[in-house]
């Protein structure tokens, strides 16, 4: 870590605070282009008006994915769709961690190879247990029952067995290679 990095980490850690009127949070502090307000998400000290999520580092990560993964970002965020360098966003990083709102409802939105919120969801076992988008599909044909039967991620009351991938594999497919067909399936 550079001296300016170790200075501003000393400064936000120990005192939890900059100055009130603070406002140069473009500043970076390392050679990956870290800015203040990437470090200052980390120790939950940005100012409750902030508004400039879409701050990047050299590689895209925008302030508000670090929020999304320190669960820090306000009950009025809206940028969900800020994506880094290869389209991963602020709601992957959300879903991946479980720190999507309760409400969220955009499981549509996609990466670069349309790689869904829902999918990521799955993946880590983050989905709501009213999801009903099993159908959403990635480049490959991958739904999300296929990403979440994967991991034993489905709900209880999974009925869609039949979803096909594009190499033709159903959901129950997966199910079978990964072992998690439930003892009452009858398809």
């Amino acid at each position: 870590m550079n001296y300016l990095a170790e200075q501003l980490d000393n400064i936000i850690f120990n005192e939890k605070r900059l100055p009130p009127n603070f406002n140069q949070w473009y500043l970076t502090v390392d050679k990956k282009g870290t800015t203040i307000a990437h470090i200052a998400v980390i120790y939950k000290c940005l100012p409750p008006d902030f508004d400039r999520w879409c701050i990047r580092d050299k590689s895209g990560w925008t302030v508000a994915h670090t929020a999304a993964r320190h669960n820090y970002l306000p009950p009025y965020f809206n940028q969900w769709e800020l994506a880094n360098d290869y389209g991963y966003t602020v709601a992957h990083m959300a879903a991946r961690y479980g720190h999507l709102p309760s409400d969220f409802k955009q499981w549509e939105i996609a990466d670069d190879n349309n790689w869904t919120i829902a999918h990521e969801a799955a993946y880590y076992g983050q989905l709501p247990p009213d999801f009903n988008q099993w159908n959403l599909t990635d480049n490959n044909g991958w739904t999300v029952a296929h990403e979440a039967v994967r991991y034993d991620h489905l709900s209880p009351d999974f009925n869609q067995w039949e979803l096909t991938n594009n190499d033709g594999l159903t959901v129950a497919h997966i199910a079978v290679e990964h072992g998690y067909l439930p003892p009452n399936f009858d398809k």
